[in-house]
Parts: C-alpha cells; sequence; structure tokens
C-alpha cells in the first residue's frame, strides 16, 4: 500500500481503458472476473453458486448505490404503502407494504462517483465495480473492518437485485442481467431509469407543448440512458407534445457524500485545480458566469470560496456546499432552456441521480427563486413544478415481482445491513491519501481483470459519513436512520 502524502502525483496505467461495450450484445467477453467468480476457488471472490438457496422467501433484499443516495430508494422501498399486505390488491392497508421484508444495502463509498468513470474513458472499470456490487449482495461474507485480514462476517444472500443508482442501472443492467444467467441463478434486477421516465411522462399533460428537464451526473447523461428511455416510452403515452433537455451535473454527487475533489469543510480559501475539481470561472465544461451572479443567488461563508483581482472582482471561484452546487446547475439549466429556439413551459423535472433525492427541497426553492427574478423565469418554470424522484416507481416494480413470483417473506421480524466500501490498506499497490482515500488519478486509471481487492466492504459506521449527511438523513429519513444507527449505538 502506498499512502500520498502530497498532490499532484500522476498514475500512469498500463491498460486500456475506455473500451466502449454498453451491452447491447448482450455478451462481456472482456471481464475475467465473471467467470473467476464462477469457477475459480482460489480467487478472493470465488463462489460456490451450486449452495445458492433455491427457496428464496425468507432472504433478504439486496440494494446498492455507489454511496449514500441509494438511501433514498430504500427509504422509498421501506415508507411505500399502496397496496393490501393480505391480498396484494392496490389501496393502503395502514402498513408498510415490505414490513416482514429484510434488505442490505451496499454503498461503494471508497470507487464514488460511479458518474465520472464514462468521462475517464474508464467504462470498462465502472462496469467491473458493479459486477463485484452484485457480487458481494450474492455473497455470504463481509469483513468487519478494513484491517481485518480475512472476511469473516456472515450475512445471507439476496432474492432480488435493486439498482439504487442511476448512473449502475445505465452501464450495467445489461451486465448484471447477463452475469446472474452466467452463474446459472434465476434473480430479478430491478432498475431505476425505465421506472422513473415511465412516472414522469405520466405527470405531464396530454395536450400542452411541455418540456422535462433530468438532472443527473455526466455518466448516466454520456450514456443517453434517459433519453433511450424516453424515445422508448413516448410512443405509448400519445404525449407527442413533450422534449426533453440532460443538465449534467458533474460534481454534486460527489458533494453530497463529501468527496475532496469537490467540498472541503475545512477549507476557508481557494483549494486550487490540485484539489477542487467543481465549476469555477475558467472551468471548461461549467464554467461560473458572473453575469448571472444574481440568478445563482449562492450562499456565502466557506459555502463559497472566492479570491479577488486588485479590483475587488473574483478571478477565482469555488463551490463548497451541496446547496451551492444545486443553485449552480439550477441556474445553469434554466438559462439553457430559455435560450433554446423554441422556449416551451418547464413541467417536470426528474432527480436522475439517487444522491439528489435527499435535496428535493433545496431544488424546488432555487427554481422558485429563479421565478422571481422576471418575467422570462416566470414563464418558464411553474409555481406547481413537478419533480420526480424515481425511487418511488422502483419500489413499485420491486413489489410487483415480488408478489407476481410468490417471493414475500412470510412473517418474521425484519432485518437490515448497511455496508460501506473502504481502501483496502492491505492491499500493497494501493495508493491511499492520509483521508484513507483513494486520490483521483489512481482511483480513475485503475484496470480491469486484476483479481484485486481493492476495498473491502465492512459494516457502515458513522465516521465514514459526513457530519452534513448524518444531519440530512437524520431529518429527512429517521425511521431509515433509526435502523442504521440504532444497533450500533
Amino acid at each position: 500500500m502506498v499512502f500520498l502524502l502530497g498532490i499532484g502525483l500522476i498514475f500512469s496505467s498500463t491498460c486500456s481503458v475506455g473500451t466502449e461495450n454498453h451491452g447491447t450484445e448482450h455478451a462481456f467477453p472482456q471481464f475475467s472476473l465473471i467467470n473467476e467468480i464462477k469457477s475459480d476457488p482460489e480467487s478472493p471472490f470465488y463462489i460456490n453458486f451450486e449452495d445458492y438457496p433455491s427457496q428464496l422467501e425468507s432472504y433478504p433484499i439486496g440494494v446498492f448505490d455507489s454511496g449514500t443516495g441509494g438511501l433514498s430508494v430504500l427509504n422509498a422501498i421501506l415508507a411505500m404503502d399502496l397496496f393490501n399486505n393480505r391480498t396484494h390488491e392496490k389501496g393502503s392497508d395502514g402498513i408498510p407494504d415490505f414490513n416482514s421484508e429484510s434488505f442490505v444495502y451496499l454503498g461503494d463509498k471508497a470507487n464514488m462517483p460511479y458518474g465520472r468513470y464514462p468521462s475517464e474513458q474508464n467504462t470498462d472499470f465502472l462496469r467491473e465495480l458493479i459486477i463485484k456490487d452484485v457480487w458481494f449482495l450474492l455473497g455470504s461474507r463481509f469483513f468487519q473492518s478494513s484491517e481485518e485480514p480475512i472476511a469473516e462476517g456472515e450475512k445471507k444472500p439476496v432474492k432480488a437485485v435493486v439498482i439504487a443508482c442511476n448512473t449502475a442501472t445505465a452501464y450495467g443492467i445489461d451486465l448484471i442481467e447477463y452475469v446472474i444467467t452466467e452463474w446459472g441463478l434465476n434473480l430479478k434486477t430491478i432498475g431505476i431509469i425505465d421506472a422513473g421516465m415511465k412516472m414522469a411522462l405520466e405527470s405531464v399533460g396530454s395536450e400542452e407543448k411541455a418540456l422535462l428537464g433530468v438532472f443527473a451526473t455526466q455518466g448516466t447523461c454520456d450514456s443517453q440512458g434517459y433519453i433511450n428511455a424516453f424515445e422508448k416510452a413516448l410512443p405509448e403515452t400519445k404525449k407527442q407534445k413533450v422534449d426533453i433537455i440532460q443538465q449534467a451535473c458533474l460534481g454534486l454527487a460527489g458533494a453530497v457524500d463529501g468527496d475532496p475533489a469537490y467540498i472541503s469543510k475545512d477549507a476557508v480559501e481557494i483549494r486550487g485545480i490540485g484539489s477542487y475539481q467543481g465549476p469555477g470561472i475558467r472551468h471548461q465544461t461549467h464554467p461560473v458566469d458572473l453575469s448571472l451572479w444574481k440568478e445563482y443567488n449562492f450562499d456565502q461563508g466557506n459555502a463559497l470560496l472566492v479570491k479577488k483581482d486588485k479590483q475587488g472582482e473574483p478571478n477565482q471561484v469555488e463551490l463548497n456546499s451541496v446547496r451551492n452546487y444545486i443553485n449552480y446547475y439550477v441556474t445553469s439549466f434554466v438559462i439553457r432552456a430559455i435560450k433554446s429556439p423554441e422556449i416551451r413551459s418547464l413541467q417536470t423535472i426528474i432527480l436522475g441521480c439517487t444522491h439528489y433525492a435527499l435535496f428535493k427541497k433545496e431544488f424546488r426553492e432555487h427554481f422558485l427563486y429563479l421565478r422571481t427574478l422576471d418575467d422570462r423565469y416566470k414563464r418558464f418554470i411553474p409555481k406547481d413544478l413537478i419533480i420526480i424522484d424515481p425511487a418511488e416507481a422502483q419500489a413499485m416494480a420491486l413489489y410487483h415481482h415480488l408478489s407476481q413470483n410468490d417471493l414475500f417473506s412470510p412473517n418474521q421480524p425484519q432485518k437490515y445491513q448497511f455496508f460501506f466500501s473502504v481502501p483496502n490498506p492491505l492491499l500493497e499497490a494501493n495508493v491511499i491519501t492520509p483521508r484513507r482515500e483513494f486520490p483521483n488519478d489512481y482511483k480513475y486509471s485503475r484496470c480491469i481483470n486484476r483479481s484485486l481487492v481493492y476495498v473491502k466492504r465492512i459494516p457502515l459506521k458513522k465516521e465514514l459519513l459526513s457530519q452534513d449527511i448524518i444531519v440530512k438523513l437524520k431529518s429527512s429519513y429517521p425511521a431509515l436512520y433509526e435502523m442504521m444507527f440504532s444497533p450500533n449505538e
């Protein structure tokens, strides 16, 4: 293991990155890990699938994301009460629909944000990470700590896989379905994009010409996952007067999870390009436009790091709070949309990254703030703007799958296990900062087919999350927060 003590080191990769295979061929020969998991007992990733349980009703449901965002999906699942638990007919009965189900949650925080791998031309490594996420959920062992040499913790394998990540759905759902079949299993994989798009289109009126906005990671936007889902679902709705615009939100998911490349609560002055990689005045793809300062309405203090020139004008700007990232991207979206040749009325936006759902209120507040500035914004932004969290539609898809396949658990106490990944300090090849994180140059240059245990998936502890996200979870999802931490306190 190498600890990185400074900044600015460059890691060269001896592998070929950037191979693009979006799963359309439904074959993934480039991943030796698929066969290794199934056939190599000497591999640290081996699972004997002949022992996989055949009667799955009493087993947990697996949910995975690149970090904390997927907790919004799990919360939507746990809170849903749209069906009668006895008859499974539609209609609330006052009892949560998954009241008897157990869950295993995995947040791959050490490797996040997933949305950046495509722009770093390393989509194959992203897909290998997705294979490993599923491998963990299907397996029965986990590490108790990052220092533990052997995984001695025990967990149950899962009866269904919920991809609580838009980027992982866009780049990995075909892959997951393929590997599960290759491993001889009959398990359902439930993605988030198609379900979210269907819900969004249902919210749009049939007669009016409207605009649908998608806020997502750069990777999800690049994948065209929502565009493809839109084009597939639109003919079925008979709503031909709907257009769609995507807004890629570089760094927002990372800021939510406290990635130091995008946010630093300790910073009191400009950190510079070696440490900060979010939007800025001279950023090539995400520039902060000083003429829009009023529109941005940034929070001040250490939420916005500014360096001024001799005339007192800002010449460097770094966003340093989740709210400021949201204000920047909402403003960027609105300005771009109203400059389009045919201005339409915005009706619905999709929060196309599960990390964003915790901040639904902040998205709405900035849209409504822009309405107050002038008539252009007021005509474009409705006061009753619809904000879609695709997690709700995904929860319904999971319910229908369990119902149609008689997979509901018999009445038994619910059990929850939460795991997050951390860099493996016992792997000599690893490069880890003093903050116990992967430096970005190393993180995004790693290669597939190395059979290396880059990370360990350990039980969730509060110190793995930023204080901001802990406060947000406690206030927004109090019941889920209790499940996550009470057993450990």
